[in-house]
């Protein structure tokens, strides 16, 4: 399930490196939890609709913001925290909230990104792991074993996934992401995912890649 979360405009510039303010305000919402740390279970996007300015973004006609997740009671924590206290920052404040469920998935789907997707992995002999993005060949194979990997772990095998990026998608490129002072190469790039229908639920509703719990990896 899906919340989408229609904003008012802000009061001051949002910054270009706002994402450890909205992770800030999804865990107010959540409240006290135990999700910190652990594998997520939910995704959320970017702000959606913004306009650059010189020193950040400006939402004179308000933004949107989804999260999703498979766990209803984080739905309902999320539901509960905007309506004690709808702010974001800089002026942004919650006025609607949407429930959308989960669409009529196909073995076979074209999902556009939400929010850029990062990949890393530990490579032998190397101190910190590598960004993979869709100029790796090799990432669509590590990519589609993660996710793999992620959905045995919440008891959904799926010996059918595969995972490939959509290089002849125009709009394509890299972006550096920085969070708590680390810059982050992501991928803005459309994946293709065929699968089981319950992996395109799950992916849809709790992200592709690493760190989809502080924003990266939500899927539109």
């Amino acid at each position: 399930m899906r919340l989408k979360l229609r904003l008012s405009g802000n009061k001051a510039t949002i910054p270009f490196d706002y994402q450890q303010n909205l992770v800030g305000t999804i865990h107010k919402w959540l409240g006290k939890n135990d999700e910190h740390g652990k594998q997520s279970v939910f995704s959320f996007s970017q702000l959606q609709g913004g306009e650059l300015v010189e020193k950040g973004f400006n939402f004179p006609e308000g933004s949107t913001l989804y999260f999703s997740s498979t766990e209803n009671k984080l739905l309902t924590r999320i539901y509960k925290g905007i309506k004690t206290d709808p702010t974001l920052f800089n002026g942004l404040k919650v006025y609607e909230i949407d429930m959308i469920p989960e669409p009529a998935f196909r073995n076979r789907e074209r999902f556009y990104l939400l929010s850029p997707l990062f990949f890393k992995q530990k490579i032998e002999g190397k101190k910190n792991p590598k960004h993979f993005t869709f100029e790796d060949d090799e990432t669509d194979n590590l990519l589609t074993e993660a996710v793999k990997r992620r959905l045995e772990y919440n008891g959904m095998p799926d010996e059918t996934l595969k995972i490939k990026f959509d290089r002849t998608y125009q709009g394509k490129k890299t972006k550096v992401i920085n969070y708590r002072g680390i810059g982050n190469k992501c991928s803005i790039c459309p994946i293709i995912v065929e699968g089981k229908f319950e992996t395109m639920e799950f992916i849809w509703n709790n992200g592709v890649g690493h760190s989809t719990g502080i924003g990266f990896g939500c899927l539109k």
